[in-house]
């Protein structure tokens, strides 16, 4: 299965290095900024750089994974040179299918929102498609995307708060590791307050999923009547840290939207 890459980030490259360690794609992919196409073509033999039209014309799915600001431009020269309906895929936080469909004159297309677990193969993916997208195209999608992760298709208006909460999530996840870490550093635990964090946070998902349990579930295995687990959580829970993250939460919920518009 031939597969082309329009924009070679982070996520873009992420895509491509799952694609290519999995059996029967061929990848193609354009890479506007020089200096990164270089990069690229160094670092992956098996990526083979084309043109727009022709990625275009080679691939059975095309992949849009430029910054959302660049989309527009993209799409109109995707107009300009497309001579038949193929499936292209958007990955372009907050912004529409019907975008994609009107900026592009594109009648079939599959809006993702993968997170940054796709470096390592374990991103959270959801999907939503147009229409005119048939069955065996959809499956095709959420192919490509499950050698990255596990993938979901979800309705259109729900992919706001996917992006907010999953798309975001990893960088919400490292801002609290990180506060765990500063107050191990604080009380003497520097050489190996990163070991902590992560060694414990990685024993908290392989319980919660090894043992199918709930977090509240969890919550009452380690805390104890007036121990140390319980002083910590009742502090929070005075704080309204609950309220906190998910007041913050709704604030990029509504970025979301407001980038769509």
């Amino acid at each position: 299965m031939n597969v082309g890459i329009i924009g070679l980030g982070k996520m873009g490259e992420a895509i491509a290095k799952g694609l290519m360690n999995s059996k029967g794609y061929r990848v193609y992919f354009n890479e506007s900024d020089g200096k990164r196409c270089k990069e690229i073509t160094d670092k992956y033999r098996r990526l083979k750089y084309l043109d727009i039209e022709q990625l275009i014309d080679s691939s059975s799915a095309i992949i849009l994974a430029v910054k959302p600001q660049d989309l527009k431009e993209l799409l109109n020269k995707i107009g300009r040179v497309l001579k038949r309906d193929k499936l292209f895929i958007s990955i372009a936080a907050g912004v529409s299918i019907n975008f994609v469909q009107n900026e592009g004159s594109l009648e079939k297309v599959v809006r993702a929102m993968p997170n940054m677990g796709a470096l390592v193969g374990e991103s959270f993916t959801a999907l939503a498609y147009s229409e005119k997208v048939s069955n065996r195209e959809l499956e095709l999608a959420k192919k490509i995307f499950a050698n990255i992760g596990d993938v979901e298709v979800l309705k259109e208006n729900l992919i706001d708060a996917v992006t907010a909460i999953s798309g975001s999530g990893p960088a919400y996840f490292a801002y609290f590791l990180k506060a765990i870490e500063e107050s191990a550093a604080e009380v003497g635990l520097e050489d190996i307050s990163s070991k902590i964090a992560l060694d414990t946070l990685e024993g908290v998902l392989k319980v919660l999923k090894g043992l199918d349990i709930s977090t509240d579930e969890l919550i009452e295995m380690v805390k104890s009547p007036g121990g140390t687990t319980e002083a910590c959580l009742d502090y929070w829970q005075q704080s309204d840290l609950s309220g906190i993250i998910k007041e913050g939460i709704k604030k990029a919920i509504n970025k979301a939207k407001e980038l769509g518009k």
